[in-house]
């Protein structure tokens, strides 16, 4: 659900995380299984998280100690766990991940934030060999990209042209390579916002660098990193997307009239459409967490935690949400501003919502491709802009509501 931070960076190793494919949480799924133990997918959210509690958010960069020792201790637990239940994973990401860590605990006490940021992007560096290792869908060069994209801001916020330089030719030899798969998946699919126009939008990002780098523009490169990152997030879930126009006859997102009709695992909730086969409701959308594992067994199961995310308490979603990819019952398909859509509780009051931790009742767009319903209202924070709200709804500061 949370969207791509603009600056990752350090020496040009060609990895990244990407795929939005998850496993059961405390399971080691077999090898080329296309999908990722949700340890490591949380190994992958609480070093972004580091990126952004260490380094801060573009363009301030004001960083948070107090939050990156706290999410620190969210990696340590995380990725303990992944290791144990996974003791063949990839030994060089193994140790980059673990040097990181150590590297971490030394900045983070000591308020380094350049040492910090470069050791928690050491961890996302990381996370694509280890993701790899279970064969995910993406192509292995846009999840490259994805690191790349945000390498970029950080060699631009310390001043290291080279290494600009050299972070852009990787760049557009993935593209170069990935231009072919992505050219047949563009036309496949409406359902998230952006693909028609992703592809020139990547080649406008990578023109922008050359031009900034030709006039040793250092600010313009970090702005040019920014929207990268994003374009490669609408690839990887263009790379999730089901086809236009393609129900299926059975399994998650399709019709049926009784809970029989649907595969193991899965419910008939007849408050979407009439009636789709949906997750089982043994998941805890909307309840507190501190990890993946606390949220339920569903692939798709996250954890949006307090100290990385700033969600009090924590508040387990799952994402990604389309009309195929449904919700469980009890909830509802939404996306808050420039995120990935994702499923959060439903509600009609305040009270239906953890109230007392800040919680509100609060009404989302849902039209593609900004939600899939059934409902458009769901338990979320408080709007306090207009940017917080999908457009056209606006942000009414004092009751904290988006409204039309």
């Amino acid at each position: 659900m949370r969207s791509i931070p603009s600056f990752v960076a350090v020496s040009l190793v060609v990895v990244a995380c990407g795929s939005s494919q998850a496993g059961a949480p405390g399971t080691a799924p077999s090898v080329g299984a296309g999908i990722v133990p949700a340890d490591l997918r949380d190994v992958e959210r609480d070093g972004e998280g580091l990126v952004t509690t260490t380094f801060g958010s573009y363009p301030d960069y004001k960083p948070d100690f107090g939050r990156a020792s706290s999410v620190l201790g969210l990696l340590k637990q995380v990725w303990n766990r992944g290791k144990a239940a996974n003791p063949s994973l990839p030994a060089g990401a193994v140790k980059m991940v673990d040097d990181a860590i150590v590297s971490l605990d030394a900045a983070i006490a000591a308020k380094d934030q350049k040492g910090a940021a470069l050791a928690a992007n050491l961890v996302g560096l990381a996370c694509p060999e280890l993701f790899d290792f279970f064969h995910p869908d993406a192509p292995k060069g846009i999840l490259r990209m994805d690191a790349v994209f945000r390498q970029v801001g950080l060699d631009a916020k310390y001043a290291s042209l080279d290494d600009v330089k050299k972070d852009v030719a990787s760049l557009r030899s993935d593209f170069n390579a990935t231009r072919d798969a992505i050219g047949v998946k563009v036309p496949t699919c409406h359902r998230v916002g952006g693909t028609a126009t992703v592809v020139g939008d990547i080649e406008t990002s990578l023109a922008g660098m050359d031009a900034a780098i030709a006039r040793g523009d250092l600010a313009a490169i970090e702005q040019e990193s920014e929207n990268g990152a994003l374009e490669i997030d609408t690839l990887e879930l263009l790379f999730d997307c089901p086809p236009d126009n393609v129900a299926p006859s059975k399994g998650l997102g399709a019709q049926c009239t009784d809970s029989s009709q649907c595969d193991s695992g899965q419910t008939c909730d007849r408050a979407n459409a009439g009636g789709k086969c949906a997750p089982a409701a043994t998941n805890k959308i909307g309840t507190p967490c501190a990890s993946t594992v606390d949220c339920g067994t569903d692939g798709r199961s996250a954890c949006q935690t307090e100290a990385g995310d700033n969600y009090r308490g924590g508040y387990c979603f799952m994402e990604p949400c389309d009309d195929v990819h449904v919700c469980p019952p009890g909830a509802t398909c939404v996306s808050l501003g420039g995120e990935t859509p994702g499923c959060f509780k439903s509600c009609t009051t305040d009270d239906e919502c953890r109230k007392a931790e800040g919680y509100v009742c609060q009404l989302f767009s849902t039209t593609p491709p900004v939600g899939f319903g059934p409902t458009d209202r769901a338990c979320a924070f408080p709007c306090t802009r207009d940017a917080d709200c999908h457009t056209p709804l606006t942000c009414d500061v004092v009751t904290g509501k988006c409204k039309p």
